[in-house]
């Protein structure tokens, strides 16, 4: 063989039987990505997670470019180069035969087997098996490997392994295996089929205490690694056992019979319902599924799963009849009975599927491994669409399966039956509740066909009340249909306030019901399932993580992902994006239902508090970390569980992804408590909503923590709040009530001796007064905060202040003094380590910087520096950042003369300031668009836009731009030779200027004043 690949134990590469080393870890698992998509192009950013996880290098693609290079290179023997990886557009593929690679060659020869009889399969398997020689991928360092691919590598494994091992007992070889069973146990000792297998092999060869004492093995081990007992099925098997069933003995297999090719073609597709909204997509995409398997020669096969009344037996009847031409030997449907206690047996349900083919009475097998023999050969060469409905397992469906040929096979199932994909090469489809219009749809259309119409909103409501499942809104619509059109406020009323799920149902029919759909589902779960899907039904929040999952139900983060994977896999519960999840909101309801019957309220109240204690250790530690200058409340005492698997999650990420669960949790916090999470949790938002300009629930959650905090009588939460709103009110230019509430919470602060809290305060009131004007002031606040951060060792908050008092010292016409302050800010923010530098705090100092060298007449450089703080705003999302920098931005280039460019970029700065009511930005835009319009020789637009902006700044009460706005307009007017106007604006802001301490302004009225050219107009920093 020219070249093989291995990756069934260390991974390894031959050519010509010469080992080619591959050391390098990256390199490795580069190739073994490759490897696993053999044939298929893999995309560079799935390569870079797989390759370097959660620790990618800021250039990945080049990085994965040049690692590319040198695994060709590594590959590469004398003149024989490395030629089999290919690069495509979107990524690199390995283009490698089958046979070169051992998991191909696996598949393959397991494919082989489980079409061929008995003594061939077992041969097969065998040979598959002898392939493995260990863990997969074992010496490749790849925890996103390991984690997402190297689990489903094992589980082909065993179940290739369980399939050869029962293809020996059919075979009679029970005392040949033992040893071999013993092996497979101990290298999977949580797989109960295994176990089971390992019993069978004992007592049929005469060792009944022995098979006992595997069980009791088998128990022991259940019990402590996961705290269960064996399921039912090995305990029958003891039982068995136990009174030497003769059922258990072992037969020689039965010949396959004679098939009776004359048995008529059997029809037993129930009723097409017709009306099927919104499947066309995936209707198409299982019929270009199945008509690929058939031109390729395999055995159509498509599991359709998902959640309990979504449609899924209404879409697998609905393709039977589709493609019933397709298949004129018959359309055979059975009811697995998957969500019952009961279910169909394959024994029994093989015997129906013989009998149908033709294969009746005494000729049918006494064995299911000797029925399914028989009803493969029955099949052979005859075109037969079988639906199963309502699959438990892959174990169910298995032996129902046809071999290569002229059949197919559609499974629906409420579990993912992952493994029909993985061993038998079936095409999964997850079926999701309808789209919004698509249930308008549905409804609209059962309405007219009834002869009467809703109102559109009804509808929409109506539709939104059952989740867009298909289930729910056709029992909305027999409701109506039957109660009539002028029911359907009443209606919508008792679902939205009253008992949604009872409201769901038919009345007198108890199999129509919402409740009685979702029950099986829930009954199946395990115990430790159904507790952590009652307690996610009892939490206020929309999505959750695995972490959540695991404060909620008190358990270690894997155990926690073990219990998200079962609910998953059963559809009760949805991934979304970005590692959260989510359940159906009529699942939601159920799930809360059954935590109010089997939950005392304590229990949920403990589970919250463990849940809402995590989003707060989070956000406390997030918000120290990203806005190291801010002041925050020590984080109270509360049962904070370690649970991530992973590094911390990183900001602004989080906060964005968390965003509706926090506000939804502060909100829970101050009606049920406990309350003292809901300001700290307002406190540890506030940075966050000051970036992003969400004024709306920034206030909300200020004012709801406020409330709770003088509930409770806590004076330092009562400060904290008091702070954030008044910092709110000076984003809003309401500096009266900023001012007004910041001197409350600085009193409050200096009856607590909190000197961490007074100087923040201190620092903040210090914008208000510069602000309005108050130079002095703002200069006496900035120097108190500056002594006591320095006392408290707080560097970041110096800086930071450093550079406030920089501002002032730039409006107060001491230009090289602020450069310098600002300059002396930058160099102690950037000599922390990359991780330890506050992204903000930097932006902000760039941009002060960038003001104070546009000041000294270097605006080239003042363009280098914005743009740079621009870079940062727009990683961390903080948009009022983002439209300060994009405003001195554009004066920037009005200074070198760029005037379409400025005036691009002043309209952006509009745009973002009118979007998160940023007012004092606004006018400040207004002021740099109206002096990039007179470059652009548009007077008239000039004029315009500086006269609005000083409406603005006048209405609200910002000077600062007032005596731009005052200063631009008296610009235009000297270009438009209006000397009298000019000189009439120029001594008002010059005016305005002086009163509000604004020499660096004032001297530019007076350039305005006098002869020669203005000098640039400057608006300093955020």
């Amino acid at each position: 063989m020219e070249w093989d690949f291995a990756v069934l134990g260390t991974l390894r590469v031959t050519r010509h039987d010469r080992t080619i080393p591959v050391p390098a870890n990256r390199q490795r698992a580069l190739l073994a990505t490759l490897l696993l998509n053999r044939g298929e192009t893999v995309g560079v950013p799935t390569l870079v997670d797989r390759v370097w996880g959660t620790r990618a290098p800021a250039h990945a693609r080049a990085a994965l470019h040049s690692l590319v290079r040198r695994l060709r290179s590594t590959l590469t023997i004398e003149d024989h180069p490395g030629e089999l990886i290919a690069t495509r557009v979107s990524g690199y593929v390995l283009d490698l035969p089958p046979a070169a690679l051992d998991l191909s060659r696996f598949d393959t020869l397991v494919a082989a087997g489980l079409a061929a009889d008995p003594q061939r399969r077992a041969d097969l398997l065998r040979d598959a098996l002898a392939l493995w020689r260990g863990d997969p991928l074992a010496d490749v360092d790849s925890e996103v490997l390991h984690r997402e691919e190297v689990p489903a590598l094992t589980e082909r494994r065993a179940r290739a392994t369980e399939v050869f091992f029962d293809t020996e007992l059919t075979l009679g070889r029970h005392t040949e295996i033992v040893a071999e069973l013993r092996q497979a146990t101990r290298r999977s000792p949580l797989r109960e089929g295994l176990w089971a297998q390992l019993m069978l092999a004992l007592y049929r060869s005469g060792r009944q205490a022995e098979a006992l004492d595997a069980f009791h093995r088998l128990a022991a081990i259940l019990a402590e690694e996961l705290g269960v007992d064996p399921g039912p099925a090995v305990r029958q098997l003891r039982d068995g056992v136990l009174r030497a069933d003769p059922a258990l003995s072992w037969r020689p297999p039965a010949v396959p019979p004679t098939v009776t090719l004359a048995a008529p073609p059997m029809f037993q597709l129930p009723a097409d319902a017709g009306g099927l909204r919104g499947r066309a997509a995936t209707i198409a995409d299982i019929r270009r599924s199945i008509g690929a398997a058939v031109s390729g020669g395999r055995l159509p096969l498509v599991s359709i799963s998902g959640a309990p009344g979504v449609g899924k037996t209404a879409l697998a009847v609905h393709l039977g009849h589709q493609l019933a031409d397709d298949f004129p030997d018959g359309q055979w449907y059975v009811r697995l009975r998957g969500q019952q206690q009961d279910h169909a047996p394959p024994l029994d349900v093989l015997a129906e599927l013989l009998t149908y083919s033709g294969v009746r009475g005494a000729a049918q097998p006494a064995t299911a491994d000797a029925r399914a023999t028989a009803l493969r050969a029955a099949l052979a060469g005859r075109r037969i669409l079988i639906v199963l409905d309502d699959a438990a397992s892959a174990e169910q469906v298995e032996p129902l399966l046809p071999g290569a040929g002229g059949c197919a096979v559609i499974v629906t199932s409420r579990s993912t039956l992952g493994a029909l994909v993985a061993l038998h090469g079936g095409r999964a489809i997850g079926l999701d509740p309808l789209s919004p219009q698509d249930a308008v749809d549905l409804l609209t259309a059962v309405f007219q066909e009834h002869g009467f119409t809703v109102a559109p909103d009804v509808v929409r409501e109506l539709a939104a009340l059952c989740d867009n499942l298909p289930l729910a809104l056709r029992i909305v619509a027999a409701n109506l249909a039957t109660a009539g059109p002028t029911d359907a406020h009443a209606y919508v009323r008792r679902l939205r306030d009253g008992d949604r799920l009872g409201g769901l149902s038919v009345p007198g029919d108890p199999r129509v019901t919402l409740r009685a759909a979702i029950a099986p589902s829930y009954q199946r779960l395990g115990k430790a399932e159904r507790r952590a899907l009652r307690l996610l039904g009892s939490t206020p929040t929309d999505c959750f993580t695995v972490d959540d999952l695991a404060a909620l139900t008190d358990v270690d983060w894997p155990v926690a992902d073990a219990l998200l994977r079962t609910l998953t896999s059963s559809h009760l519960v949805r991934p979304t994006r970005g590692g959260r999840f989510a359940t159906h909101d009529l699942i939601r309801l159920y799930a809360a239902e059954q935590s109010h019957l089997e939950d005392t309220a304590d229990q949920r109240a403990e589970a919250l508090s463990r849940l809402f204690h995590g989003y707060l250790a989070t956000a406390d530690a997030l918000a120290r970390h990203s806005y190291p200058r801010m002041a925050f409340l020590p984080q109270p005492a509360g049962p904070v569980r370690r649970t991530a698997a992973a590094a911390p999650p990183e900001q602004p990420g989080w906060f964005r992804a968390e965003y509706a669960n926090l506000l939804a949790a502060i909100r829970h916090l101050a009606q049920y408590g406990p309350r003292e999470i809901a300001w700290h949790l307002a406190d540890r938002m506030r940075g966050y909503l000051q970036e992003t300009g969400a004024h709306g629930e920034w206030r909300s959650v200020a004012e709801l923590g406020l409330a709770q905090a003088h509930h409770e009588g806590d004076d330092a939460g009562v400060a904290a709040m008091q702070a954030s709103l008044a910092t709110l009110s000076a984003s809003r230019a309401d500096y009266a009530d900023a001012r007004r509430r910041f001197t409350t919470a600085l009193t409050i602060q200096l009856r607590l001796g909190n000197r961490v809290g007074q100087a923040s305060i201190l620092n903040n009131l210090g914008i208000v007064h510069r602000e309005e004007g108050q130079l002095t002031e703002a200069g006496e606040c900035y120097a108190q905060a500056l002594r006591l951060y320095r006392e408290l060792g707080n560097r970041y908050a110096e800086w930071s202040c450093l550079g406030n008092l920089g501002v002032v010292q730039l409006e107060l016409d001491q230009v090289p003094e602020a450069v310098r302050a600002q300059q002396a800010a930058l160099d102690g923010y950037t000599s922390l380590a990359v991780a330890e530098q506050p992204l903000n705090d930097i932006a902000n100092v760039l941009h002060n910087l960038a003001v104070g060298l546009r000041a000294l007449g270097r605006p080239s450089l003042a363009v280098l520096h914005l743009t740079r703080a621009l870079v940062i705003r727009r990683q961390v999302g903080n948009h009022y950042g983002a439209a300060t920098d994009l405003d001195q931005l554009a004066a920037a280039y009005v200074d070198l003369g760029y005037h379409a460019k400025a005036q691009r970029l002043a309209e952006e700065c509009l745009r973002i300031a009118r979007a998160i009511g940023r007012r004092r930005v606004e006018a400040e835009a207004l002021a740099t668009l109206g002096t990039a319009a007179l470059g652009l020789h548009d007077p008239a637009a000039a004029l315009d836009l500086l006269h609005q902006a000083l409406r603005l700044g006048r209405e609200i009460g910002y000077r600062r731009a007032e005596v731009n706005a005052h200063l631009g307009l008296a610009g235009a007017y000297r270009a438009a030779d209006r000397h009298q106007e000019a000189a009439s604006h120029a001594r008002m802001g010059e005016q305005l200027a002086h009163a509000a301490q604004h020499h660096l302004l004032a001297r530019q009225a007076r350039a305005l004043r006098g002869p020669g050219e203005p000098e640039a107009l400057l608006r300093t920093a955020c």
